[in-house]
Parts: structure tokens; C-alpha cells; sequence
């Protein structure tokens, strides 16, 4: 094989690195054959549409297939498959409507098979970011191997995605250069980011990027990342919070990496760090998605042809797990993650380039299970490929893959699917830790966490560095200030509401809450949340909040261009007594205000223009609202704050044009909505002293949960210490490695005036008949 293994080869041709001997090919065929004997196949095989080749879904690295979920109608499936002259096409898109059962042309997206194009897919709420470029067995240098980007935008009407116009981001200008394997990101910023690889005259290859911040309208090209002997590949992940870049090439050099993160200068990417010794073959034979901020899972080719994991924890990458130990150029992996489970596709060879079986390990809870053998009829099964992730309540996962007589033979892209144990689920919660003596506070980016020490001054602040199991004293506020609510920003930016002498204080920390300064007065007002505090489009907000009256008084929405150093009133609202929260819904640039307190006083507004202008889009009790989420589709889901009739507070959710839908009953006002990074949404649910919307025996604060947003289910409840104040059980944080911080007030069982946190888990568990 020439300088890619992306592609088929004949059978019996030579190809570097992966000569077998017949002993040995005798004996790993008839290693693997002794587990398949005792392993049935668990779903059938479907075609989807004629290829040219059996390893049409190569690039190993890039997505090809997303899934979407419009607010009305059923899921979606798009996948842009090259099939290399069969039927007439080139890159197309293909369309399911039916969780992948059928599926049928509808979109040509490059459809000149003589240029062999592939794509790199990143759904972005309801429209599909895209970019695409030549790959092939071989690379020369070409004046159309070009990188081009492409929205392709959702049409609500039409129920279709329709093509905008494609936007050339690297252009090949002579026959001596060329670009090959593009792949995309997108930052918490809302910034678009290609990534390509440039053959140079001289042969090498070089890492090149590019940068959009107008969505999409146009690209700038950055400092390049990497330069390489020979021809390279590698992956471009957002992490949550950062940008990772991990790359190789074909040999024996190690993979590497590079990270920048989301609040840098656009051109500041940190220093080239060994990934790990044994490389990555050809620098593409990979798969990886990100489960949180800062973490990644990654399944790789090594340049020795066996299959390994390793997880990035935010610093490096850990040890490596074998997956498969049967060498073969045409093995390669592709990963699903389902709510905090990772699925790993695979082609073990059985006979090398005519027989492969198609396999899946599950990753659950730190341990992979055994394979199972989903595919094993005497068929070449070319590079899998699978959805980034889906959601937790996925009952099975489906890989797409070419199916041929042998390597060099056209055939089809055929999908199976892996049944999950599980089968229909719901949510469960699992308590990891139980914590009776600290306030938390807040979590920022970095997993850093602060808190106060419920038997110490309000004014000395705590934090953790462990994930919240240990705890030392941070700093103290110089002016004597007691730290009452806070919030962490994207750069680990500390924005707290500090009260002395009877008022209150916005207060800032620049340096992870070693030093503190107060930045606005606020006076009788104050943070509510931490959700008080939102950041959209490199700006920060904050909606302030008063309990000294009843009556109307204005609330004001403050703005800071600087990170929480100076502010200004970008909006003075009227006609309200409570600015509850803000959301931010960077996809679409838009911003969500919700206020309160009474019938008249309430509503949920929204921003399209930065604050400045803004729409109320619910009113009355149901538009009384303290938290919520932004969801891909643009809509808002929440739980309501209604403690009095005629209203019974519900999870509802609101589209940006207004239509509006009550999902589940609760059994008292929300307090905080949470969407957790691996999917799945939890929301606090607290009892309040008055109100008449409780049952006699209602006495206590309860966690909700999803997998889907659709389905709620009361996880757990508890008992108040005081029957005079509420008592609450809130989730505002998550943790880097997926567990939630449960927050309480005035909860039996905690520390003094029933605060006290929880790390939980949001499980998916199976249904009862």
C-alpha cells in the first residue's frame, strides 16, 4: 500500500508493516475463529446503497453520519457517503427517517466520483456544519484539492437540509500542492475551525488551519500546526473547553498533540506534546469523541496494526487498553458515546482481505465488557463508521460500514446495530459521595471547586483540586466580605455575590479566587443562582435580583466587554420584582432572561441582538421560570417556579417562536434545570413554606430526571430540617469526570442549616415490566 491504508488493495499485494507470515496468519485466524464458533451474530445486516470500493467510509477519523431531532416529527439520519462512480455519484448525502432502517439519495454534495472527495460532519442544533477534501490510496499534488466548507441548513417547512453555498477555505493553486483529510470543530465561542494537511513540492506534508468567526462566511488562515516527513493524519476534537489536535504519520515516530483553549488568543495554541510512543497508523486510523470538558476518548490503529483505547483526562493521555491483537492493514475502530457509555465498532479479521468480523466492546463504568460478534459472514467489512454520540435512552447503536467479496471489490455500506443490555430505560441516580460540612459554591472550567466551611467565616473560601472529595483553604475576601453565591466563567474567571455592612456586591477573581476585588455595588440586590451570570459572544451578563419589596421595581441586565472588570446596564427591565436567570444559547446568539414573582410579574424573555431588544415570548405562571437549558433545536426547557393555584408547575419547553408545551408534572417549583455534558437532564425540585399546590404529606425537595428531555422520572427525595424555609436539592455544576455536585438547603441529614452537597450520577437503568 502506498502512503494510506484508507483505501482497498488487492489481495496477496505487499503492503508496509503488515506482512504476515502463514504460520502466523494460521494462528491468529484460528484464535479468533475459537471465539466467533461460540458467538451468534445479533443483528442482521442492511444495505444502504451501492460503493466502489469496500472501504468507502474511509476517512477513519472524519464523521460521516449525524443524527438529528427536529422538534416535530421523527429523528433524522444524514450520512455523506462517497460512492466512487456506482449509480453514477460521487459524495452524496442519504437520508433515514426510521433510526436507520431505510435509506435514500437526496442531496448530491460532490458528485464528480473522479475526484475522490469524503466529508467531516458536525451537527450544530438543527443544521449540519460540513466540510470536504480529497482522500485516496494515493496523494499527488492537484489543483482541485481543494478544502470546502458547507452549511447545510435545516428547513423547518420542508422538513429538509438544504445546501448553502460552499466556501472554499484552502485552495490548491498548481498541480505541485495539495490538501487532503479536512476535518472541523466548533469552539465554545461559536468559532468554526478547519484543519487540513498540505502536500508540499518537496513532499512533506504540513498541519495546516483555519479559523471562521462570522459562521462560516469566510475563513482565515492560522500558523500552521505541525510539519511531517511524509503524509500524515491525525483529529481536531473540541473538548468542552478547549480545542485538541492529535496527529501522526506513517513509520514509527510517536502521535503528538496540541491544545488551545476557547478564552486564548485565536493563534495561541500551546506547545507540541508526545501523545503517546507507539504512534498512530498513518495518523488516521482513529475514532474519539469528548464525554465532558477537558476529557476525551480515543480508539486508535498503532503503527504495529493492533487496536488500543486511551483516555485524555485534560493534562495527557493515560495507559493504553488492548482492544484487538490481530494485526491487519485494514483494521480499524469507530466510537458512539451513549449517555457515559462508549461504544467501540471494530473489523476483526478472520481471513485476511475477504473476511472480517464486525464486532463492539462497551465501556462502562472504567471496565470494557467482552466483544460481541455483531457481523461474521465470509464478507470483507471495510472502516465502520458511527454517530458521535447519541442519546442516553438509545435503546441500540448502529455502525455503517462496506461489505464486499474481498478488498479490491465494489459492494455496499450496509448498518447493523448493537442492542444495548438494557434495552427501553429510564433514569437512574447513583450517590458517589455525601458531603455534610461544605457549602459548594461553584466548579470551574479546570475542575477546580470552591466552597465554604459551614463551621467557618462566610468570608474564607475553600477549594478542591480532587473533584470535591477534599477540601483547604483558599483565601479569604480583604474587605471581610461574605462569599454568598457564585459563578465561574469559560477562563476560570470568578464572579461572585459578596454581602458586608447590610449590602451587597458583585466581587471578582482573576487568579482562581486567590485575590478578590469588588467590582459593582449592587446595593439591596444580588445573585440569585449561579445562573444569574451568563456569558454569549465574548461578553458577560448578569440580571440581577431583590427580595426587599413585593412590588414592581426595575431590574437591571448589566453587561462587561472585559470579563467581569467593569460593567455597564445594557437593559433596564420594568414591570417585574425578581430577575430569577439568564441562558445562553451560543448556536444561535440569542439570550434568555426569566423574572418573576407573581402572575403579572412574570415571564420569559428573549434576546436576539446582544440585550438590547428583547421578546417576551411567555407570560403568567407559566412563564415564570428561575433556570434552564438551551436546547439543540433552539427551544428552552425548564421547570416552572408555581407554588399556588390555579397552575401546577410542570418541565415545559418553549421554542423561540413561541410555542409552548407542558412535558411533566411536578411536585413544587424548580429551582435549577440541568443538561448534563454526556447527555441526559436533571432538575431540582424544592418545597417552599407556603403555597397550596402540595399534597398534606408533601415535606420535601426532589430530583427529576431525563434521558431525553421528554421523559421525567422523581429520582430522590428529601425531608426539610425547618418546615419555615425551604428546602432545596439543586444541580448547577458538573465535575470533569461526569459526576453532578447535588447542592442543599435546609436538608434533614446535612450539616448545620441542612446545607451540605452530594456527587451523584445520572445512570440509565432498566424499565420494570
Amino acid at each position: 500500500m502506498p502512503s494510506n491504508a484508507c483505501l482497498p488493495i488487492p489481495a496477496g499485494s505487499w503492503h508496509p508493516g503488515g506482512g504476515t507470515s502463514p504460520i502466523r496468519a494460521a494462528l491468529q485466524r484460528t484464535a479468533l475463529l475459537g471465539c466467533l464458533l461460540f458467538t451468534s451474530p445479533l443483528h442482521a445486516s442492511q444495505p444502504i446503497t451501492p460503493i466502489g470500493g469496500g472501504n468507502a467510509l474511509t476517512l477513519p477519523a472524519q464523521r460521516h453520519v449525524v443524527r438529528l431531532a427536529p422538534p416535530q416529527g421523527e429523528a433524522v439520519w444524514l450520512l455523506a457517503l462517497q460512492q466512487d462512480g456506482q449509480q453514477g455519484h460521487g459524495l452524496g448525502l442519504f437520508r433515514s427517517e426510521d433510526e436507520g432502517q431505510t435509506w435514500r439519495y437526496t442531496h448530491p454534495i460532490q458528485d464528480d466520483p473522479s475526484h475522490r472527495d469524503t466529508a467531516d460532519l458536525l451537527s450544530v442544533g438543527m443544521d449540519v456544519a460540513m466540510v470536504y477534501s480529497y482522500e485516496g490510496p494515493s496523494l499527488r499534488g492537484s489543483s482541485r484539492h481543494d478544502v470546502s466548507f458547507q452549511w447545510w441548513r435545516h428547513g423547518a417547512s420542508a422538513q429538509d437540509w438544504l445546501p448553502s453555498p460552499a466556501v472554499r477555505v484552502f485552495d490548491s493553486t498548481s498541480d505541485t500542492l495539495g490538501y487532503t483529510r479536512a476535518e472541523l470543530a466548533r469552539d465554545s465561542q461559536g468559532r468554526l475551525w478547519v484543519q487540513a494537511f498540505r502536500l508540499e513540492p518537496d513532499g512533506t506534508h504540513t498541519a495546516v488551519i483555519a479559523v471562521s468567526e462570522d459562521g462560516g462566511l469566510t475563513f482565515q488562515p492560522q500558523p500552521s500546526l505541525a510539519q511531517l516527513p511524509m503524509r500524515g493524519g491525525g483529529r481536531i476534537l473540541h473538548l468542552g473547553d478547549r480545542l485538541l489536535f492529535i496527529y501522526g504519520h506513517h513509520g514509527v515516530s510517536p502521535a503528538w498533540f496540541r491544545v488551545r483553549m476557547d478564552t486564548a488568543p485565536v493563534d495561541a495554541w500551546q506547545p507540541e506534546q508526545q501523545a503517546f510512543p507507539e504512534g498512530i497508523y498513518h495518523g488516521a486510523a482513529l475514532s474519539a469523541v469528548s464525554p465532558s470538558k477537558g476529557r476525551m476518548h480515543l480508539v486508535y490503529k498503532d503503527v504495529s496494526e493492533q487496536l488500543s483505547y486511551r483516555a485524555f483526562d485534560g493534562q495527557g493521555f493515560g495507559p493504553p487498553t488492548l482492544l484487538e491483537r490481530q494485526r491487519d492493514w485494514a483494521l480499524q475502530p469507530a466510537v458512539t458515546l451513549v449517555g457515559e457509555e462508549l461504544v467501540v465498532f471494530g473489523n476483526a479479521v478472520v481471513t485476511p482481505n475477504t473476511h472480517y468480523a464486525l464486532t463492539a466492546r462497551v465501556l462502562s463504568g472504567g471496565h470494557f465488557g467482552p466483544p460481541q460478534v455483531l457481523e461474521n459472514t465470509p464478507y470483507f467489512r471495510g472502516y465502520p463508521t458511527a454517530p458521535e454520540r447519541l442519546p442516553a435512552s438509545s435503546a441500540r447503536v448502529p455502525c455503517i460500514y462496506g461489505e464486499a467479496p474481498d478488498a479490491a471489490t465494489g459492494g455496499s455500506a450496509a448498518i447493523t446495530f448493537l442492542p444495548l443490555p438494557q434495552g427501553p430505560s429510564q433514569p437512574g441516580l447513583e450517590v458517589v459521595h455525601t458531603n455534610t460540612s461544605h457549602r459548594i459554591l461553584a466548579v470551574a472550567p479546570s475542575g477546580t471547586a470552591y466552597a465554604l466551611r459551614l463551621d467557618d467565616s462566610s468570608s474564607r473560601l475553600y477549594a478542591s483540586t480532587d473533584g470535591a472529595r477534599t477540601w483547604n483553604f483558599k483565601a479569604r475576601h480583604p474587605l471581610g466580605g461574605s462569599f454568598r453565591i457564585m459563578s465561574a466563567l469559560a477562563d476560570g474567571t470568578l464572579l461572585a455575590n459578596t454581602s458586608r455592612d447590610g449590602l451587597h456586591f458583585l466581587s471578582r477573581s482573576g487568579d482562581g479566587g486567590t485575590s478578590w476585588s469588588e467590582v459593582l455595588s449592587l446595593g439591596n440586590f444580588r445573585m440569585l443562582t449561579p445562573h444569574s451570570i451568563a456569558e454569549l459572544d465574548g461578553t458577560v451578563y448578569f440580571l440581577e435580583y431583590q427580595s426587599v419589596t413585593s412590588q414592581d421595581t426595575p431590574i437591571r441586565l448589566y453587561a462587561s466587554e472585559n470579563r467581569g472588570l467593569t460593567w455597564q446596564v445594557r437593559q433596564t427591565f420594568t414591570g417585574h420584582r425578581h430577575g430569577h436567570g439568564l441562558t445562553a444559547d451560543p448556536a444561535r446568539h440569542a439570550l434568555w432572561a426569566f423574572f418573576g414573582d407573581t402572575t403579572r410579574q412574570s415571564g420569559t424573555f428573549r434576546s436576539a441582538d446582544a440585550g438590547h431588544s428583547w421578546v417576551r415570548l411567555l407570560g403568567g405562571q407559566e412563564g415564570c421560570v428561575v433556570d434552564a437549558v438551551a436546547l439543540g433545536d433552539g427551544s428552552l426547557l425548564f421547570g416552572q417556579d408555581i407554588t399556588y393555584l390555579p397552575q401546577l408547575p410542570h418541565i415545559a419547553q418553549l421554542a423561540p417562536d413561541g410555542t409552548y408545551a407542558a412535558l411533566a408534572q411536578l411536585s413544587g417549583p424548580a429551582y435549577s434545570t440541568y443538561a448534563l455534558s454526556r447527555g441526559g437532564f436533571v432538575a431540582g425540585i424544592a418545597r417552599e413554606p407556603g403555597g397550596d399546590i402540595y399534597p398534606p404529606s408533601e415535606v420535601s425537595a426532589h430530583v427529576w430526571g431525563s434521558l431525553d428531555g421528554v421523559d421525567w422520572k422523581e429520582l430522590r427525595s428529601y425531608p426539610r430540617l425547618d418546615p419555615n424555609e425551604n428546602v432545596r436539592a439543586d444541580v448547577y455544576f458538573e465535575l470533569p469526570s461526569g459526576l453532578l455536585v447535588l447542592q442543599f438547603e435546609n436538608a434533614k441529614g446535612f450539616g448545620p442549616g441542612g446545607y451540605g452537597y452530594q456527587l451523584v450520577r445520572l445512570l440509565r437503568t432498566s424499565k420494570t415490566p
